[in-house]
């Protein structure tokens, strides 16, 4: 089985997890983010996100379930929604199934605290040393990984 992960938003990232009830996980593909600057605005470059994963015969995608947050301005807001509503559509064209898990729901399941840091840690520990884990910047790809390793673990595939 095929499962793609999401972290949406501009400094989110997403992977691509291969699964068989008798080995451990593996990541297939990873990549942070691509955004593009349209207008003085950064948005999710759809179309990079959509040749990447064009190849891929993924089953099903679960995507971080997020909203806009409290005291976020209205332009925030609408950047995020715009971001979030684009790879939620790319999941719909690009998987047979798609689900939503709050953050709340999977971190605690999984332990990872608030921080970053903890995300990559928690995806070195469970897919082991990789250079992908090193960089700060890769955190959406930790917790869009750690998202499935939940998903996993929650369901009956």
């Amino acid at each position: 089985m095929i499962i793609m992960g999401l972290d949406p938003g501009i400094s989110g990232g997403i992977s691509v997890i291969e699964t068989n009830q008798n080995k451990l996980p593996k990541i297939l593909y990873s990549l942070k983010m691509p955004v593009v600057s349209m207008y003085g605005k950064k948005i999710v470059d759809t179309k990079k996100v959509y040749e990447s994963l064009i190849n891929y015969k993924i089953d099903i995608s679960i995507i971080e379930k997020v909203h806009a947050m409290p005291r976020q301005g209205v332009t925030s807001s609408f950047q995020f929604g715009r971001s979030f509503g684009a790879i939620e559509t790319l999941a719909y064209l690009l998987s047979q199934r798609v689900d939503y898990v709050a953050p709340a729901v999977w971190k605690k399941h999984l332990g990872v605290g608030a921080s970053k840091k903890d995300s990559l840690d928690l995806a070195r520990l469970k897919f082991g040393n990789n250079d992908i884990w090193n960089k700060k910047t890769n955190d959406g790809i930790a917790e869009a990984s750690l998202l499935v390793l939940y998903w996993i673990s929650k369901s009956q595939y």
